[in-house]
């Protein structure tokens, strides 16, 4: 029987997932998240045009493991959330780039995927991504199912932070430029440098 890759299972815990954001592109004037010291992750940056596919998901208090794909499939970043995926996949408070006026509505904003993001849709080569996210307690079945490697995660079905974790850093730990590409922590290329 053949060894199934790693960017298999990494689909088959993606399928199972929940799609709850769907970003469709980007553009008009920047802005700037309205952070009391500004950091890298202030900004600027272009706005989004993007579609909730499932707030109550988005919302829930529950250890979670996140993807972002794009409409070619490829599973481009993973990250974990202790608590709602809303904390990492925020709607920021947003201040005009050139004004610094605040602007009416909240921005969508990731720290670590929007440079990834712009950069796609800048050059082309995304049409739209979609986030999804599955918590601890749905994704421990999936596991079982792949089964090895990732079965063997099982002896922490009841510490759902630590399920996600796990997973994410086996994921990260695999990456490639087919699987997590976006991903720098916790990569073998983040222990080179």
């Amino acid at each position: 029987m053949p060894i199934a890759h790693p960017l298999d299972h990494a689909r088959r815990i993606y399928d199972a997932a929940t799609p709850i954001l769907r970003i469709n592109g980007v553009g008009g004037p920047r802005w700037c998240r309205n952070d009391a010291k500004p950091a890298k992750r202030t900004g600027p940056w272009l706005p989004a045009q993007y579609d909730v596919l499932n707030r109550p998901v988005w919302e829930r208090n529950a250890p979670s493991i996140y993807f972002v794909a794009g409409d070619d499939h490829l599973i481009r970043y993973t990250g974990i959330s202790r608590n709602t995926v809303s904390h990492r996949w925020r709607e920021c408070p947003a201040i005009d780039a050139e004004t610094n006026a605040l602007r009416p509505k909240r921005e969508l904003h990731h720290s670590q995927c929007w440079r990834h993001v712009e950069r796609e849709f800048e050059m082309g080569d995304a049409k739209q991504f979609e986030i999804r996210c599955i918590t601890a307690v749905h994704l421990m079945p999936v596991l079982l199912d792949i089964g090895p490697p990732l079965s063997g995660f099982a002896p922490l079905q009841d510490d759902p932070e630590g399920v996600v974790c796990a997973v994410e850093r086996w994921l990260c730990n695999n990456r490639s430029a087919s699987l997590v590409p976006w991903n720098s922590a916790m990569t073998k290329a983040s222990r080179a440098a």
